[in-house]
């Protein structure tokens, strides 16, 4: 003899149907919501923080993001975010500094060699990249 579950009176059905109609509005009200979320904003830069000094570098650059713009190259110590010490922010507070309003300005001051340089990168909008990057001269 089969085993069968028992089945479920009217009411209990209709009450699953209004709260599987429920969760979807609410699914699609926070789709509506991010969906008119202003986009956000990178430096377009892959960068890499060391665990045990906390000194932030610049692994790559795509080309025509903001990073690239700026000037900024594969191999910059970031030291300066906004007048902020990389050295005393977690990777969290790294990426705050960093991610933001689309077109907004971020100051960054790095050592490129024996140069100290300031420069003013104006966040692009973000994008995963699909595709591994590949090795550039920046």
């Amino acid at each position: 003899m089969p085993i069968t579950a028992p089945s479920a009176s009217n009411s209990a059905r209709a009450k699953l149907a209004a709260r599987a109609v429920h969760a979807f509005r609410a699914l699609f009200v926070a789709f509506a919501l991010v969906a008119c979320e202003a986009p956000r904003g990178t430096i377009g830069a892959v960068i890499a923080q060391d665990d045990h000094s906390g000194r932030l570098f610049v692994r790559a650059v795509p080309k025509n993001l903001a990073a690239d713009k700026a000037g900024v190259k594969r191999g910059d110590e970031i030291l300066l975010i906004d007048g902020v010490d990389v050295r005393a922010m977690n990777r969290h507070q790294v990426h705050a500094a960093l991610a933001g309003d689309v077109d907004a300005p971020v100051k960054l001051t790095l050592v490129r060699g024996e140069q100290i340089l300031r420069v003013t990168v104006r966040r692009t909008e973000a994008r995963r990249l699909l595709k591994p990057l590949p090795e550039t001269e920046n």
